[in-house]
């Protein structure tokens, strides 16, 4: 295991995957899509390597516990295409305010799933 990977949230593998992919025409819809594929992808390529989370400290019950990197969000997928040079500067910023803006008006969460707050929604009654 190469010293990082167990903090590594885009594999070669995957950056190769997502130039190949990568399109100007995706929906965002299909980019989360492609989100959750790369976060299984990097699942598959943990397992293969036999990759150790990282571990961390837990004050309340002073153990230490592996931890679970985050699932790959649209937001990553972004920089990631910026660090290939797909996309300059000023496309990031275009397509970042865009998909933030996409992500409100869905109420959708980092990664294009629906949000479990309830802004805007009445809250169910208590029981």
């Amino acid at each position: 295991m190469a010293a990082g990977d167990s903090q590594r949230a885009w594999f070669p593998e995957m950056m190769s995957e997502l130039k190949d992919t990568w399109s100007h025409q995706m929906t965002w819809e299909e980019c989360a899509d492609f989100c959750h594929k790369m976060t299984l992808f990097r699942k598959s390529i943990w397992k293969e390597g036999n990759i150790k989370p990282a571990r961390t400290w837990c004050k309340n019950c002073q153990e230490y516990h592996d931890s679970r990197p985050p699932d790959i969000s649209i937001r990553s997928m972004l920089f990631a295409l910026k660090k290939l040079n797909v996309i300059d500067h000023d496309e990031l910023t275009k397509l970042d305010r865009s998909w933030k803006k996409y992500r409100k008006a869905s109420n959708l969460d980092a990664y294009g799933k629906p949000s479990c707050s309830y802004s805007g929604a009445q809250k169910p009654a208590s029981l």
